[in-house]
């Protein structure tokens, strides 16, 4: 499967600044793939739990948001996509947070690797939370294996189905994870 990622940088309404930018992604998306796309047909609605979709479409796109930061990913399958911008952090709150959301396995990749590793776990939680639809705090696999290393396949809780979860270096202290049903999916990052 292809999946376009559109990185932006803007300083407006996350909020306002991404409905207008994924509607340009899944434009562009469609466009480049003959799909047709109708701003009266094809509306912006939300699930239960608040992923995002247009209505009538047989696509699919997630997008993420930190600081200066935005992306969306497209495709014709489920995604799900996180950035991070990395920061220092009160050592208390990070290893609260560490400890209170993630397993062993992740506690000690954070141990060994600090604020890079937690960034690197918060992403993919995100981005695969995302792609479930459940969100940062519904059932979550492991994301770092027994040999310390990060995961690339995962399992969704609950099921046999197995989905992919990756990092992407973008810069330095930006972290970005997406997550998608093909171990060797086309990423494209778009300009």
């Amino acid at each position: 499967m292809t999946f376009d990622v559109y990185i932006y940088e803007g300083n407006s309404s996350m909020e306002e600044l991404s409905r207008e930018l994924a509607a340009d992604a899944v434009r562009n998306y469609c466009a480049q793939k003959d799909i047709e796309y109708n701003e009266d047909v094809n509306r912006w609605e939300e699930s239960e739990k608040g992923k995002p979709y247009f209505t009538g479409l047989p696509v699919h796109f997630n997008v993420s948001h930190s600081g200066m930061l935005w992306v969306c990913m497209v495709g014709e399958s489920p995604c799900g996509i996180d950035i991070q911008v990395g920061q220092e952090m009160n050592v208390r709150k990070y290893d609260r947070i560490i400890r209170r959301y993630f397993t062993p396995n992740e506690q000690d990749f954070c141990d060994k690797y600090g604020t890079e590793g937690f960034f690197r776990i918060w992403a993919h939680r995100e981005a695969f939370g995302k792609y479930t639809g459940e969100g940062f705090y519904g059932s979550m696999p492991d994301f770092v294996g027994d040999d310390g290393f990060l995961n690339i396949e995962v399992t969704v809780p609950g099921t046999d189905k197995k989905v992919y979860v990756k990092d992407e270096p973008i810069g330095p202290d930006i972290y970005l994870a997406y997550c998608s049903e093909g171990e060797s999916d086309d990423v494209r990052f778009m300009e």
